[in-house]
């Protein structure tokens, strides 16, 4: 599988309509964000959830632009941790749904139906594949996805099994609930960062940073639109801005030199 197909793409463009959707209204029309989700969160909650969606259509678009499959296949396995792990979530919370809506509905349906096409993709792509000619992807850029990869990781596993600990510390009033639908993406994201430190070329790894870039950037400015639900003097606080800024920095210089450097198909 060297190019992306007609097919492949279809999919990624219903992916990225959805990711639009819910971005488009958490972002810049939050007290509405219930016309595309089954709940209405408040406008913090709201954002921070559009920055999660926002940044998963930077990711289909990259990938609807691509040409080489090697330039999706990390964000293909990110889709289907994404959208698998909200369809689990989203069972141990049936009672929290309102059957009549047809947000309810479309969010079963899509996070269902989703992450099985993205593991019928990693099926078809199950085969070993040769090393690139010419390794590009420095150490240190490997190393730092690596870092990431951990820290992300663990914060998503964190919210999925222990919400009610990560509520009381988490730097704003969050539910149980919310805890667990934010491990899905963040899960996403750490095992995604784990996956490009493996990666060879740049070539492999621009579409996935630049995504991650654009969640990293549009969370610190949503954070800095609803600055006073934040406490100064709250520990969390300061790791909440202090890692989402160092993660700015450093996927916005990974993505520049990304998208200079990553030409040519492994």
């Amino acid at each position: 599988m060297t190019e992306v197909t007609r097919g492949q793409k279809i999919y990624l463009a219903a992916v990225c309509f959805l990711a639009l959707w819910v971005g488009v209204f958490g972002y810049f029309i939050p007290t509405q964000i219930d016309k595309a989700i089954p709940w209405l969160v408040p406008p913090l909650h709201a954002r921070f959830l559009g920055a999660m969606y926002l940044s998963g259509a930077a990711f289909t678009i990259g990938c609807l632009l691509a040409r080489a499959y090697a330039e999706v296949r990390v964000t293909v396995r990110m889709i289907a941790i994404w959208t698998g792990m909200l369809f689990v979530v989203s069972l141990f919370y049936l009672s929290e749904f309102d059957y009549s809506l047809t947000q309810v509905w479309v969010w079963f349906g899509a996070y269902l139906i989703y992450p099985l096409i993205a593991l019928w993709l990693m099926w078809r792509d199950r085969a070993p594949r040769a090393a690139a000619a010419v390794p590009d992807l420095p150490a240190w850029a490997r190393g730092y996805l690596l870092a990431q990869g951990v820290i992300v990781t663990a914060l998503a596993l964190f919210l999925l099994f222990v919400p009610d600990i990560m509520a009381t510390v988490w730097p704003w009033k969050i539910t149980r609930l919310l805890a667990q639908l934010y491990s899905a993406p963040f899960l996403s994201y750490g095992l995604g960062s784990l996956m490009l430190s493996r990666q060879q070329t740049w070539l492999e790894v621009r579409v996935a940073v630049a995504g991650t870039f654009v969640f990293a950037i549009a969370v610190l400015i949503a954070s800095f639109i609803h600055r006073e639900l934040f406490s100064i003097a709250n520990l969390a606080t300061v790791l909440w801005f202090g890692g989402f800024s160092v993660a700015m920095v450093m996927l916005g210089f990974l993505s520049v030199r990304a998208i200079q450097k990553g030409s040519s198909a492994p």
